[in-house]
This record gives structure tokens, C-alpha cells and sequence, in this order.
């Protein structure tokens, strides 16, 4: 994770081992694509990230992890996403994220879209489309916040809205209007807490409206140690 320093691990933060040995090298599984290499330099507990999830960019990483993931609760596949070391404390990748571990998390639960049909990988490529369109700062210069709107994506694509869809439409602005009610929440703005409060606001918001109830857990922030900015015991995720 960003801050954390090279000869940690940038999954938990305990130490790593440089092997310099053959008998001490380890084939382990990245933790990020799921391949096993055969490596040298490892976290003492045994985490492993492969050089190639190392030099991705953030909407790459998105994009393979959702693709390749069979994780069903959307909590924990957004904490994994944004514990990979290129993926940055703020910034509008998290407008992104928000819509597609949604979607994602309800293609592995096989809930099927209101037409009757999966939700697929084009689904989920369609939301991070649209909301890569979404830019830094939104929250602050234009009061909308990505990573809110980025739950009205979820459910326009989950609903097939368009522009001239009455109730689909409908259903994606109501969805986008509760996120970001939870987001004005008169703190130094965090992407880790919008994305988070919008996660709460869109699964609870499926139950409501369309009966959708899925199993998560939900623990304590793992950002806040890194994060020089953070409201602490003021933050509802903290």
C-alpha cells in the first residue's frame, strides 16, 4: 500500500524475506491474480505479489481482479483491490471501483439483472467504462462524488436504464442520490470512505427495492494508519 516501505510487505506490513538460497525460495500464489511463481522475496507470513500486478495501473487492476475473482462479498473485494501498491490512497479510480465490485459481487452470488439475464464481464467492463468518465475532484468541485455516482452506475446497468427508461432511470438517480447523502457527511473527504458508504447504501438499497440480500462482512478500516488525513473515531468506517 502507498507509504508502506520496500522491505515491507504491502499486504499486512510485516517484514519480507529476501531468500538468497534455492532451498528458500517458495512457490506461492500472488495474491492479487492468483498465478503461483516460484519466488524469492515473500512476506514472512507468506504473501506474494508477482511483478506484473506490481506495474499495473489502477483501472488494470480492477478490471483483472473482477474478471478473474470468485469473491462474493463486495467488501472484502474492494479492500483487496485497494491494498495493491498501485492502487492510490485518493484519486478517481475509486469512482470506478465502486460500480464494479458491485457488479462483480453480484455475477459471483448469481443474481441475474432485472431482465432476466447474468450480469457478465461486459457488464462489468461497461461500468468501469463509464465511470473512468468520471474525473478527480468531483466531489468537491462539482458536489457529486464519483465513487456515489458510481453506484447509480451499478444500478443503471443492473436495471438496463437509459435516458428514456422511466423506472430504470429512476431507480439509478435514487440509488446515486442516497450514496452521496451518506458521503456529505461534513468530513475531510476519503475515497476508502465513499466507496465503502456507497457499497452500504447500494446493497441495502437492493434489498429494498428488489429483495437482493447478500452475506458480507464488514471490518475495521485497513487504511487509516497510512492515511495522514484521517477523521478517526469521527469516520463511520473507522
Amino acid at each position: 500500500m502507498t507509504k508502506n516501505k520496500s522491505d515491507k510487505c504491502e499486504i499486512c506490513g510485516k517484514k519480507l524475506i529476501y531468500a538468497t538460497k534455492p532451498e528458500d525460495y517458495n512457490d506461492l500464489t500472488c495474491k492479487f491474480c492468483g498465478n503461483i511463481f516460484n519466488t524469492n522475496i515473500y512476506c514472512e507470513d507468506g504473501h506474494y505479489i508477482c511483478n506484473d500486478c506490481h506495474i499495473k495501473g489502477p483501472i488494470d487492476i480492477i478490471e483483472k481482479i473482477c474478471a478473474e475473482t470468485s469473491i462474493k462479498d463486495p467488501f472484502e473485494l474492494a479492500d483487496l483491490i485497494m491494498k495493491h501498491p498501485n492502487f492510490k490512497l485518493y484519486g478517481p479510480e475509486h469512482h470506478v471501483l465502486t460500480p464494479a465490485v458491485i457488479l462483480t459481487a453480484l455475477k459471483n452470488n448469481e443474481i441475474k439483472k432485472l431482465d432476466g439475464n447474468d450480469i457478465s464481464l461486459f457488464d462489468i467492463k461497461e461500468a468501469i467504462r463509464r465511470a473512468s468518465k468520471i474525473p478527480g475532484g468531483w466531489c468537491g468541485f462539482y458536489g457529486s462524488c464519483g465513487a456515489g455516482m458510481g453506484s447509480g452506475v451499478a444500478i443503471s446497468i443492473f436495471t438496463d436504464a437509459t435516458p428514456s427508461t422511466d423506472k430504470p432511470r429512476t431507480l439509478a438517480n435514487q440509488m446515486t442520490s442516497r450514496s452521496l447523502a451518506k458521503i456529505a457527511d461534513n468530513l475531510e473527504h476519503c475515497c476508502k470512505r465513499s466507496v465503502k458508504l456507497s457499497i452500504c447504501e447500494t446493497l441495502a438499497f437492493l434489498k429494498e427495492k428488489f429483495n437482493i440480500e447478500l452475506k458480507y462482512t464488514y471490518n475495521k478500516c485497513i487504511f487509516s494508519a497510512i492515511n495522514d488525513k484521517c477523521e478517526k473515531i469521527k469516520c463511520p468506517i473507522f
